[in-house]
């Protein structure tokens, strides 16, 4: 159907360890044939907004290591501190994955391992895919899948609309099983690099932008029951006003359940455009209480802001009312760099303060720039977890911890 995804796609891979930032055991321990464990220098901040500071970056040593992986999904469930992930670009940034994976002692507070849930190929399984979103049902331990598309030699050849829930994600109460569901209404269009939130008040999960077969989107829709539970989930359509971002394929979203707030942050703009850095923030975004309002509360090429990006990873501090940010792609007159910078935007829902940016200047190595990494946020102790991720280099299979993720002492 079409083309070489905008992830990178790469064939040579890189292997980088820098000496100074890892002893030559821990090197030895982590070092892999033609992967990127991620290393780079730390490096002066030069982009505007006030550094936030006392974060650290902390690669981890799991006792069990994964092949490179990017463009899949994942969750975090506190209660297990696990890092849970689905599907993506595997081996070689060629195989596309359907397994599921798991990372025990997720943030860095005890040894990490990386475990195989359910294996590749498993009977009952969603098909293998990329570039799709995955929400979490925290209460049930259920991990919602939407989206995404399945690959053939390389290219994406079929975009996807359904929707699995995996059961008992974490393992707790019983072995993770895998739900197609049957949604009825109208049908989001098939799509991928799109972004989704949930709100577990609700139980509605909200999709937002992204690429469907004629191009870049920017439509939002809401699936009620959307952990399969409570009774048949039906897709409905958001018409707001306002808007729309000028962010929509691979942006960010992340959602303020107390204020029925969705907050959109960076992404490409229609027919391919540049990318963007604006944040808007979408009003009644379950569909409930109101008619939905799109407003911009932070503008496209504002001072302060991070510099324009897709393709990134952000998470909500819900209890600070801040967005975290990090890595994606960059848009510069010298090409497409990865970024590894993380950036908090305070005041994030528009409601109480005016949002500014600040950027988290961590100390010591950091993370190498990348890509269409997963992550997920442990808001009990401020620290958000990185995996894998892509870059023009190569692949990584690495996994990062950022301690003081929300910039706050």
């Amino acid at each position: 159907m079409k083309k070489c995804s905008k992830f990178c796609r790469h064939s040579i891979l890189l292997m980088a360890l820098l000496t100074f930032a890892v002893s030559a055991e821990a090197q030895a321990t982590y070092r892999r044939p033609a992967r990127l464990s991620g290393f780079a220098p730390a490096r002066p901040v030069v982009e505007g907004g006030s550094p936030a500071t006392g974060s650290t970056w902390t690669l981890l040593f799991p006792t069990h290591l994964l092949d490179e992986r990017f463009a899949g999904a994942a969750v975090y469930d506190a209660a297990t501190n696990s890092l849970i992930v689905f599907g993506g670009l595997g081996a070689g940034g060629i195989a596309i994955d359907n397994d599921v994976i798991a990372l025990a002692n997720a943030n860095g507070i005890g040894t990490s391992n990386w475990t195989t849930v359910i294996p590749n190929g498993a009977p009952g399984s969603p098909a293998a895919r990329d570039a799709h979103t995955a929400v979490y049902d925290a209460a049930n331990s259920r991990m919602i899948v939407f989206g995404g598309c399945s690959f053939t030699g390389g290219l994406c050849t079929t975009l996807l609309n359904d929707v699995w829930v995996l059961t008992n994600a974490n393992g707790v109460s019983g072995t993770p099983t895998w739900v197609q569901l049957t949604p009825t209404g109208t049908l989001p269009p098939p799509r991928w690099s799109h972004a989704a939130a949930y709100d577990p008040l609700n139980n509605q999960m909200i999709i937002y932008g992204g690429e469907d077969q004629h191009g870049v989107v920017s439509d939002t829709w809401v699936l009620s029951n959307a952990n399969g539970s409570g009774g048949t989930p039906i897709w409905t359509q958001l018409s707001p006003s306002g808007g729309p971002p000028t962010g929509q394929d691979s942006p960010s979203v992340v959602y303020d359940e107390a204020h029925n707030v969705l907050i959109e942050f960076a992404g490409v703009r229609q027919n391919f455009g540049p990318r963007t850095n604006s944040v808007w923030t979408l009003s009644n975004a379950n569909g409930l209480g109101g008619n939905p309002v799109w407003t911009n509360i932070v503008a496209n090429g504002a001072a302060g802001s991070p510099p324009k990006r897709d393709g990134h990873f952000a998470a909500y501090d819900a209890a600070n009312n801040r967005m975290m940010i990090f890595g994606g792609n960059a848009n510069t007159a010298t090409g497409f760099p990865q970024r590894n910078d993380a950036w908090v935007l305070r005041n994030a829902n528009g409601l109480v303060g005016k949002p500014r940016w600040s950027r988290v200047k961590p100390a010591g190595a950091k993370p190498g720039g990348r890509t269409s990494q997963v992550g997920g946020y442990d808001s009990a102790n401020n620290r958000m977890i990185i995996y894998g991720g892509s870059s023009w280099d190569g692949n990584f299979f690495s996994t990062w911890v950022l301690t003081g993720a929300n910039g706050l002492p």
